[in-house]
């Protein structure tokens, strides 16, 4: 079985760029975009990042969580490229559990104000709203909170290949693991 290495963070936190690299990493890999699944919706679509659009939302992201799963059973590294925060990895380590896959989570958390730039420097891209880019920080700042763990990436002027090869060897020190699920009463099979 493969394993499965979310790279996450809020818009403008470089995850496109820094997956792409990681998938280049690992051999052999499926890169999975996430977006690609929440942009299937044509008429009555909803912007997903809008409150509103959770009814569109939730089929998407379960959609996402179990084409990622099943690539993993296929022996490869999955990289998955979207915004999943710390309950949706853990559901994704429940499911992948079950299948005999690992999930690994790095967040990218550059500093607000460089995402706000970058988001409105895109050409070509679906998604522009500065609000929302604050919003999506500001939820993974406190899900993450001023901790050191090595799995929040917090440096804006590493490149993304170099930004890929610190998730790489974190991957390989171990320290990216999402835990499985949890058995009753609160211990871990």
């Amino acid at each position: 079985m493969g394993d499965v290495v979310v790279v996450t963070g809020p818009p403008g936190s470089g995850k496109s760029a820094v997956a792409g690299e990681l998938a280049d990493l690992l051999d052999p890999s499926v890169l999975l975009e996430a977006d690609w699944f929440f942009g299937r919706w044509r008429r009555g679509a909803v912007d997903p990042w809008l409150p509103e659009a959770a009814a569109q939302t939730a089929p998407a992201g379960r959609a996402a969580l179990a084409a990622t799963v099943e690539f993993a059973r296929s022996d490869a590294w999955v990289v998955y490229d979207g915004v999943l925060h710390q309950d949706a990895a853990e559901d994704l380590a429940a499911r992948a559990a079950d299948a005999g896959v690992a999930v690994h989570r790095a967040v990218l958390l550059p500093p607000v104000g460089v995402c706000l730039a970058r988001v409105g420097a895109r050409t070509g891209h679906g998604f522009d709203d500065p609000d929302a880019t604050r919003a999506m920080h500001a939820a993974f700042a406190a899900e993450v909170g001023g901790t050191a763990d090595d799995a929040v990436l917090r440096d804006d002027a590493a490149s993304p290949g170099g930004l890929a090869a610190r998730v790489r060897d974190l991957l390989r020190a171990g320290a990216l693991r999402v835990p499985g699920p949890v058995a009753a009463g609160g211990v871990r099979p």
